[in-house]
């Protein structure tokens, strides 16, 4: 059993360093343009140990992406798990905002290779998907958003989804040039103003 945990161990910490190389790879080299003996060198691994772990590098990279969605995903669960039902609808955005920000802040390396051009074509619309649906979920499961909403939900999430990955593109675009708590009081800001008119 001791074996078996070690051997794990090596292979965890094997796909790790194949996923770092591939990323630190990224910041200067399109996606289209990467090789696997580009990844191999990197990492100082032979090409064989590459394929033990990953098909290609789209598998590399669809396991990438799909880890960075999970991540911020997860933080909206946790936000989700402590909602109140008194929490006002304003109250809850501005939670939510709060929560996803500084979830974007903590994969900003990531996030930045991916929006840019050397990111594989299409980021954009797995990313929105992937928190489409996970905001899908966040409202479903919201009674006080559900009972006030009078909006089709399918245009209103497509609003919020629109709304949430302008302002987090143009946030990673100016380098993060204001905190989490500064981009929430932006959207909240933004909502405010919208209503208001």
């Amino acid at each position: 059993m001791i074996f078996v945990g070690v051997y794990e161990e090596k292979n965890r910490r094997t796909k790790q360093l194949i996923q770092r190389s591939f990323v630190q790879i990224l910041e200067n080299k399109s996606f289209e343009a990467i090789t696997i003996g580009d990844i191999a060198k990197t990492a100082q691994i032979n090409r064989g140990t590459f394929y033990l772990h990953f098909q290609d590098k789209f598998d590399l990279l669809d396991q990438i992406e799909q880890q960075l969605f999970r991540d911020i995903g997860n933080h909206i669960d946790e936000l989700q798990s402590h909602y109140l039902s008194t929490h006002t609808f304003e109250k809850g955005q501005e939670q939510f905002a709060a929560t996803l920000f500084s979830s974007i802040k903590k994969h900003l390396p990531l996030l930045k290779i991916f929006l840019s051009n050397h990111g594989r074509a299409g980021f954009h619309i797995r990313f929105r998907d992937a928190f489409s649906e996970k905001v899908r979920l966040h409202l479903e499961n919201n009674e006080i958003i559900n009972a006030s909403l009078k909006a089709p939900m399918d245009y209103f999430l497509s609003f919020i989804t629109s709304a949430f990955l302008g302002l987090i593109e143009q946030w990673v675009q100016n380098g993060l040039d204001k905190t989490p708590e500064e981009m929430t009081a932006v959207y909240i800001d933004i909502i405010s103003f919208i209503q208001k008119r």
